[in-house]
């Protein structure tokens, strides 16, 4: 969810300096700016910022350094600067063997789904991926370079879902299409080229929020759930109330009244206590799926995130906790801008093929 966008000017001379041909992809984001959103960091916040990455500190103050406006969003300049930002930031695409694009069946319509086979031979698991975006913006595009390196790292096939977007589809319109995906990839696993035997799911803040949601359902339901969940970063609360939203609520990429925007959008009017849009409010956990849950370390969604993985594993689940340090909410996307963020990529990874049973034959 890379949701404060820089100005056009500041986007403008550094797309420049980096060869980029069309600098004004990226727009201004002007967001609403809700009360219960501290606007000012605290001390805290501060003393974290002097310890970001250098790179992340770098991108901060040339990229990502504009003020936040107030005033409802331009949803076409949203979404344009979130497409564009992984185009100049994300560095060269990684090769797969094969990218093929979908249609799932679902509840109303079709879902887009895009597909992923990397060299590794097989056989090989199936990991469900639904992108990030504060359910406003984000795409099977904004998210392929990511995709690409977990299909790669993850020795995965990746479905990849595109799913719909509020404010024109709201809660849960997002959540049943990655249902409907992870049902159909299911049933077609053998036919999508993995061994059938071997499930995850995984996601990056909002998209991480509904794989979670869909665990929570699953396990509601009754039906198999996936052997693992990677969840990136996740948004897990809707009441923008813990700790985490004061220490980081300007500043840091994401801010604390942005996020709560896009909750706000997404819920539009529906209960923020209900598990399948709060996670973090589910009554018990037990009988979920292993965890890895990545947290950026000067992150308003932080708190929330090792909230959730702590009550994972006070009911039994086994969680892999890694705690990025000097990251800020959005850095997975940022590969070819900040150095460090491949290498906990490579360690997100790692958890998680560690949790992943061996093929059943």
């Amino acid at each position: 969810m890379s949701a404060k966008q820089p100005h056009p000017d500041q986007i403008g001379a550094y797309a420049q300096s980096k060869g980029c041909r069309a600098p004004c992809q990226l727009g201004a984001n002007s967001v609403i700016s809700p009360a219960r959103a501290n606007p000012v960091p605290s001390d805290a916040g501060r003393l974290e910022r002097a310890m970001l990455d250098p790179d992340i500190r770098r991108l901060l103050e040339t990229v990502f350094n504009a003020p936040a406006a107030s005033g409802p969003p331009d949803l076409a300049q949203l979404r344009a600067a979130a497409e564009a930002a992984p185009k100049l930031l994300g560095g060269p695409a990684e090769d797969v063997t094969s990218i093929r694009d979908l249609l799932a069946p679902a509840r109303v319509g079709q879902v887009p789904v895009r597909i992923y086979r990397p060299a590794s031979p097989g056989p090989l698991p199936l990991t469900l991926y639904a992108h990030g975006g504060g359910w406003v913006t984000g795409s099977l595009d904004s998210h392929d370079k990511l995709c690409r390196m977990l299909a790669k790292r993850l020795r995965s096939i990746i479905v990849a879902v595109g799913y719909r977007l509020a404010p024109e589809h709201v809660y849960p319109a997002a959540l049943d299409d990655v249902d409907a995906a992870w049902r159909w990839a299911r049933r077609n696993a053998r036919t999508l080229g993995a061994d059938g035997t071997r499930f995850a799911v995984g996601g990056d803040s909002s998209g991480a929020n509904l794989v979670a949601a869909l665990t929570l359902r699953i396990k509601q339901e009754r039906t198999s759930q996936p052997d693992v969940q990677l969840l990136l970063y996740p948004a897990m609360d809707a009441s923008c109330s813990r700790a985490s939203y004061h220490e980081f609520s300007s500043g840091y990429n994401l801010t604390g009244a942005q996020m709560a925007w896009y909750w706000d959008t997404y819920r539009a009017g529906a209960d923020a206590n209900e598990p399948e849009l709060s996670p973090l409010l589910a009554t018990e956990l037990k009988n979920l799926p292993p965890a890895v849950v990545a947290i950026a370390a000067a992150d308003v969604l932080r708190d929330e995130g090792l909230d959730y993985a702590r009550r994972l594993e006070a009911d039994g689940v086994p969680v892999r906790i890694v705690e990025c340090a000097g990251m800020i909410h959005g850095f997975l996307r940022w590969t070819g801008e900040v150095a460090a963020a491949r290498t906990w990529i490579d360690t997100i990874v790692a958890a998680g093929n560690d949790l992943m049973p061996s093929r059943q034959t």
